[in-house]
């Protein structure tokens, strides 16, 4: 059944929201499909795709004048949430094409306010993943540490690795890449930045026309399909067992996630990484420059006011979502 107006437009707007999310330095869209409450439904469409969905697709593609193969289809769609994935990636698609150059002129020039923006965005939104912890017992609040942890060690090891060609590390590296990029508080170039490939896959697609750089990048390719389809049903498997220590730990990802965040840093000292045009990677060197305490006054009140002004445009965000939610009782 196809989605009411005011819902594709919440799936449009909560798209893009994830889109910009992934634009910024540290931080993965998986936080905001959390803080926004899609995270259990998008893990639930994506694992809902399985082999008969491919082979009731190609079964329609040619045979699409037949009423069995019709009925077949929808019905398939209707499973796997398809309505949903494609106004989410409709705005995620939005968001890449007509906010990629504003957020990169922000970072440039106005790195501190923007990040405290998000920091604002995130922090009233905070009680949405509050809300889906069922048990509240100390040994599940535990499970905040390891999340935070996991989120601001890999800083500390930014730029100490020497990547590696090898197609075998490329499948390794695109698994693991994809699976951090699933988990809010992470994003995948981070870890990448991490386990030193980032650089070697940004020189692959320079020379994408070179056979080495195609396998490397097909390696790659493999393992972030495959690191995607074995660990999101891995994280719904542990949302049906263990929801409320899972959701606690995801929470604490996102705590993690305000050290990266940290608007005051030397951002002349972040890695200098040079992307495919020759242009420096302006959100790669903001993720890797240490923090700092800020110098004067006159630093901190602009991302002070940022962070009001996120933390008012997220509080309206909440607003909208429950009005959004309260809209079908009444029906």
């Amino acid at each position: 059944m196809p989605l009411s107006k005011k819902e594709i437009l919440f799936c449009i707007l909560n798209g893009f929201l994830i889109g910009i999310a992934n634009l910024i330095p540290g931080v993965s869209g998986g936080t905001f499909a959390l803080i926004l409450g899609l995270y259990d439904r998008l893990l639930g469409a994506i694992t809902s795709i399985t082999l008969d969905t491919i082979k009731i697709t190609l079964q329609f593609i040619f045979g699409f004048w037949q009423k069995e193969k019709q009925s077949s289809f929808f019905s398939e769609m209707k499973r796997i949430d398809l309505w949903f994935l494609l106004f989410l990636g409709l705005g995620l698609l939005i968001s890449v094409v007509s906010g990629a150059k504003l957020i990169q002129y922000l970072l440039q020039n106005h790195p501190a306010p923007t990040l405290a923006l998000f920091i604002g965005l995130i922090l009233p939104s905070l009680s949405v993943p509050y809300k889906l912890i069922e048990k509240h017992s100390f040994v599940v609040w535990l499970f905040l540490l390891p999340g935070i942890v996991l989120t601001i060690v890999p800083s500390f090891f930014m730029g100490e690795n020497v990547g590696s060609e090898n197609p075998l590390v490329a499948l390794l590296t695109g698994a693991i890449a994809i699976s951090a990029m699933i988990l809010p508080g992470i994003s995948g170039s981070y870890i990448m930045l991490v386990l030193g490939e980032y650089q070697i896959v940004i020189g692959k697609l320079s020379t994408i026309t070179e056979l080495s750089s195609i396998v490397f990048l097909m390696a790659f390719g493999i393992g972030c399909l495959v690191g995607l389809i074995v660990f999101t049903h891995f994280v719904k498997w542990l949302f049906q067992k263990y929801k409320s220590h899972t959701m606690t730990f995801l929470l604490g990802l996102i705590l993690g996630s305000f050290f990266i965040l940290w608007p005051f840093k030397d951002y002349a000292n972040g890695q200098t990484i040079v992307g495919r045009s020759g242009e420096v990677k302006r959100d790669i060197q903001i993720a890797t420059a240490k923090n700092i305490l800020p110098q004067s006054t006159e630093d901190v009140w602009l991302p002070l006011l940022a962070c009001l002004a996120g933390i008012g445009l997220g509080m309206g965000m909440n607003r909208l979502e429950a009005l959004n939610e309260k809209e079908p009782e009444k029906a």
